[in-house]
């Protein structure tokens, strides 16, 4: 079921990264939850039974799919959306220190850094989202800090896929933020849905098949 899954994933989100590149709008609109019920799928249907990390990552899945679910709209929703990539960046937080209490304080300190620079690359263009923005990098800078104090205190392969998909999600909101925020790049929407995709994969089989492993 993970090998039938994974596929659809891979699937439906080249058909969503190809429609968004087009502006096709109709199949963006079902290939994008498409692409999150099969990750989410990858969770339900690979861990039993189902613990507390494992409840929280299908939650923050959740979440990211709420959340996906708003910057879709025309206009779109952007702040909604902001805030419920935040809530599941929080759950992420719980999943991870459920595993392993916060550790790795030098690679912290880096991280805080990267979000403090990500942020003053970002500050030009915020008007008034420098609030909710700036509260939202540090949600993520702090996610990835925890995924790989986990991975460092446990060294497991789900921990490393953890932390290999938070990395990946900090790539990908940092690639939305400076097409949204500074300038549009050329192939900023593939690097931007690339990561998501991957990164919230990894995150999914860290609670799926490879839970415990």
């Amino acid at each position: 079921m993970t090998v039938v899954l994974s596929a659809a994933a891979l699937l439906f989100a080249i058909i969503h990264i190809v429609a968004d590149h087009r502006r096709a709008w109709l199949t963006t609109w079902w290939s994008k939850p498409a692409t999150m019920l099969a990750i989410i799928g990858l969770v339900v249907t690979g861990a039993e039974p189902m613990g507390l990390y494992t409840s929280l990552i299908l939650a923050g899945l959740i979440c990211s799919l709420v959340g996906d679910v708003f910057l879709m709209l025309r206009p779109m929703r952007f702040l909604a959306g902001l805030m419920a990539f935040f809530v599941a960046h929080v759950i992420y937080i719980a999943a991870f220190t459920s595993l392993a209490p916060p550790s790795a304080f030098a690679i912290g300190a880096v991280l805080l850094l990267a979000g403090g620079a990500i942020y003053a690359l970002l500050w030009p263009g915020l008007g008034r989202l420098w609030l909710p923005v700036m509260l939202y990098v540090l949600a993520i800078v702090t996610m990835v800090w925890s995924a790989l104090s986990a991975w460092q205190s446990l060294d497991t392969m789900a921990t490393a896929a953890a932390a290999g998909g938070a990395l990946l999600f900090l790539v990908s909101d940092t690639s939305l933020g400076v097409a949204r925020f500074r300038f549009r790049y050329p192939g900023a929407q593939v690097v931007t849905l690339g990561t998501y995709y991957a990164g919230q994969w990894l995150i999914a089989l860290s609670a799926g098949r490879l839970a415990g492993a």
